[in-house]
């Protein structure tokens, strides 16, 4: 199944290279067949991110930011609550967010990008102890980021523009004026919220924009929010890029770290999402090829590891699984695939000053 609940390939069905084929036009670089045997550690509350959930998120953040769009004004009842909702659900099972990583573009991506960074950087507050009235703030903020963008004309406005003149991007780079004037209306949206969007693309070395903030002087919630909102981006790909694996994207985040991005928020972000996602095929020193079961939230460099071939190569019959915590002589040194050529890290990389975006 797909992030938003499409069902991809049904259980019984005769695997062929047309269906591969699809998978991998879909974004797909790996597929696990099989009922992974560490139940426990893999499993996920349905409630929570099941596909009736996350559409009803998604329909949240749209019939809110429609409503500022046709002049309604702000109405945040829903948003809160749905806010509320993720804050319970990720304080109590954290192991919930592992499933967010496979998210993918989709026609409404300026909803379901709303939904995703406001679950990253909700995890990242409870991994910085923020107490119950800063995470729904921050939530709320992280949901409403980008509302100014309403305010586009429709060629400014595509969530991934290809190409923009320079007029354009000065109007683009406006999308943060554009959403303090759409909040301000609402007298129930606080400072820290209002602060917080207007400044997520500041950078921390100063270079940022609107006003070029550096430092401490940047809101802390907006700190956060740039953070998850650059990362989401990365790895859910554009047009004009592909998308970055996790695993990479959090190493942009780090070399960005203390030039663009405070370096204490980004090891309390990658602290919150899973380095070694469930599903992605990796080589371990000792040769042998395996595919990631599952991973421990306190040391996510050990995750657990179905063996999938031998030392030499060689597909393996039987079910052998490995917790790398318990085996220390292992490690993981690579991921069986293709690797991003250098240009594409580059680009990645500049993408983070948001050049362009």
């Amino acid at each position: 199944m797909s992030a938003d609940g499409t069902v991809l390939l049904h259980e019984g069905i005769v695997m062929k290279e047309r269906y591969i084929e699809y998978l991998r036009n879909k974004g797909f670089t790996s597929l696990f067949v099989g009922e992974p045997q560490i139940q426990e550690i893999i499993a996920l509350e349905e409630d929570f991110y099941g596909s009736k959930y996350k559409k009803e998120a998604i329909g949240a953040a749209r019939d809110a930011i429609n409503h500022f769009s046709v002049g309604k004004g702000v109405n945040l009842n829903k948003v809160k609550s749905l806010v509320s909702e993720w804050i319970n659900q990720l304080g109590e099972k954290p192991e919930n967010m592992m499933n967010l990583l496979d998210i993918r573009r989709k026609k409404g991506y300026m909803f379901s990008h709303a939904v995703n960074t406001c679950i990253l950087s909700i995890m990242t507050g409870i991994a910085m102890g923020y107490d119950s009235k800063q995470l729904d703030e921050l939530g709320l903020a992280a949901i409403l980021h980008d509302v100014g963008k309403i305010k586009f004309p429709k060629n400014i406005a595509r969530q991934f523009p290809g190409y923009l003149t320079r007029r354009e991007k000065e109007e683009y780079k406006r999308h943060p004026f554009y959403s303090l004037e759409i909040l301000r209306r609402n007298q129930t949206v606080s400072a820290n919220v209002l602060n917080a969007c207007f400044q997520h693309h500041e950078r921390w070395n100063g270079s940022g924009y609107p006003m070029g903030l550096k430092g401490d002087s940047i809101s802390e919630y907006a700190q956060i929010i740039s953070i998850a909102d650059v990362y989401e981006r990365l790895i859910v790909g554009m047009p004009h890029r592909l998308p970055t694996p996790v695993y990479y994207a959090a190493a942009i985040l780090s070399k960005a770290a203390g030039e663009y991005f405070n370096p204490v928020i980004v090891g309390k972000f990658n602290q919150s999402v899973a380095i070694y996602p469930i599903g992605k095929t990796v080589r371990l020193n000792n040769q042998q090829s395996g595919v990631i079961l599952g991973v421990d939230l306190k040391n996510k460099t050990t995750p657990v590891v179905r063996i999938t071939s031998s030392q030499d190569g060689q597909d393996i019959d039987r079910i052998v699984e490995l917790d790398l915590m318990k085996t220390p002589e292992l490690f993981i040194v690579d991921f069986e695939e293709l690797t991003p050529s250098y240009s594409q890290v580059r680009a990645d990389q500049a993408y983070v000053s948001h050049t362009k975006e």
